[in-house]
């Protein structure tokens, strides 16, 4: 049995594993005890497990490799040693399994704590080794393997392996909560210095997050000091309880859910703006050519060509808070982050791209600089639909959220051309960033806090060489496809 494995040897691995399950068919309906049954569902529950951990090892391969644009336009994917994550693994790994780009980002980083781990001493060690190797032996699943590697997620890598193999023998018998409980109990024993750390950090983390859930409700999530927590969960139930008595409220969870939205709002003293599309046509200049669109609309808003388009790289203030109010969060597929907390960025690279609305949509920090990544390329239509295709040669499209709000159109004869004494070798119109608009850019941002990486990146001492073989580099020419066939 080989070593190791080459991606097609996985696939082929995994479709063989597919055609024996789907060859077995739907349970019987009357044959089989209960015993056997639940011999069954643990099978199956072990099989998935087994395959979660080889999907760890893949994922840590797959965010080991990183880009490298050669001299020749040429990209070629150098292999680094596991442990490495590069900035834009998560986000290709949100397309494969269409997860969100947080999600994503938790995933990568959960493999490479568990399926990356060095030997000891090294700078990938993470002492969480021994969570892969029951995985991949069908003894834990991701879940509880998640929740003991969260409890450990401070800790030395020497005591991290400690405390994994003093709770390996519970793996196959205990849930999630009691191998959570019995982590912290050993943790205590090891090294309680450790977890008071860790309740001084919590404390200082503490945050209310906001996102909207079903139609018509928002949900909040949030982690308060204990001593906090405990005097406003009193006023708040206290409230409750007399707004089912007095039948403002059926339940008591409904109570609670307006009693703490009415204590805010009574101590507040600030004011909630609603702005919705039509009320941003008060805005704009009275030559400008406007068609107003419903929720309901098919069609996009259409402005007259160049409005608000400076022949600048940055837009002015007005021209920004258009492209915010189009866009309101992130265009990344699936990113949640806000559009105030944004860069409005150039789609197709400046000078070469011109500066108006057309081409300018609202990015984070992290996809921003996905964005500018090799192999990734990105175009946005007439109507904002936003187009992604990335490296693995997945496609994904956003749009500006409902109701739909405004959007610039222009046709390429109305495009502005920018007046700019730039060098216009130094724009790429087919590549992902400019030389000029990156050195603009930095300029820009100099001095200012940036978001930091929720992705732990080891960067492994002592890489080995690249092979730069035919048989182990993938090449792809710029303006290429990236899912098309290697041009050699």
């Amino acid at each position: 049995m080989p070593t190791t494995a080459a991606p097609q040897d996985v696939i082929d691995a995994v479709r063989s594993a597919r055609e024996a399950l789907a060859a077995v068919g739907p349970p019987a309906a009357s044959s089989g005890s209960t015993v056997e049954w639940a011999e069954a569902l643990g099978a199956l529950g072990s099989l998935v497990d087994v395959a979660t951990a080889r999907q760890d090892e893949v994922l840590v391969r797959l965010a080991a490799i990183e880009p490298m644009v050669l001299d020749d336009g040429e990209l070629v994917e150098t292999h680094r040693a596991p442990g490495h994550v590069s900035l834009d693994a998560p986000a290709v790994v949100s397309g494969v399994l269409h997860l969100s780009p947080r999600a994503a980002e938790s995933r990568v980083r959960d493999a490479v704590r568990r399926a990356a781990d060095g030997p000891e001493g090294s700078p990938s060690c993470t002492g969480l080794g021994g969570l892969h190797t029951a995985m991949a032996s069908g003894a834990l699943d991701a879940h509880r393997a998640h929740v003991v590697a969260r409890e450990l997620e401070e800790a030395p890598a020497d005591v991290a392996r400690t405390v994994v193999d003093a709770v390996a023998p519970w793996f196959e018998r205990e849930d999630a909560s009691r191998l959570r409980r019995r982590v912290r109990r050993v943790l205590a024993r090891l090294s309680p210095d450790l977890l008071r750390q860790r309740a001084v950090r919590a404390r200082e983390a503490s945050s209310l997050r906001r996102w909207a859930d079903e139609p018509g409700v928002d949900t909040w999530l949030g982690t308060f000091p204990s001593e906090e927590a405990c005097t406003a969960w009193a006023a708040v139930d206290d409230l409750a309880q007399r707004y089912v008595a007095d039948g403002t409220c059926a339940t008591i969870d409904r109570a609670r859910a307006k009693a703490l939205t009415d204590l805010v709002v009574a101590h507040a003293s600030v004011g909630v703006r609603v702005v919705m599309a039509s009320a941003a046509v008060a805005d704009l200049p009275a030559d400008a050519l406007v068609e107003v669109v419903g929720p309901g609309g098919p069609d996009p808003v259409l402005v007259e060509a160049g409005w608000l388009a400076t022949a600048a790289y940055r837009p002015g203030a007005r021209l920004a808070a258009f492209v915010r109010d189009r866009d309101r969060h992130c265009r990344f597929p699936g990113c949640p982050v806000s559009a105030r907390f944004c860069d409005v960025d150039h789609v197709r690279p400046w000078p070469a791209g011109p500066t108006d609305a057309a081409n300018l949509v609202c990015l984070c920090r992290r996809h921003h600089r996905v964005k500018q990544r090799p192999g990734w390329r990105v175009t946005l239509s007439a109507d904002g639909e936003l187009t992604w295709l990335d490296p693995a040669g997945r496609t994904r499209t956003t749009r500006p959220p409902d109701p739909p709000g405004l959007v610039l159109r222009r046709t390429e004869e109305e495009a502005p051309v920018p007046s700019s004494t730039a060098a216009p070798r130094l724009a790429v119109p087919d590549g992902p960033h400019s030389a000029l608009e990156h050195r603009l850019e930095s300029a820009a941002l100099a001095g200012r806090p940036r978001d930091g990486c929720r992705v732990e990146v080891h960067h492994v001492t002592g890489w080995p060489p690249v092979d730069l073989s035919p048989h182990r580099r993938s090449v792809v020419r710029r303006g290429q496809d990236p899912g098309a066939a290697p041009p050699f």
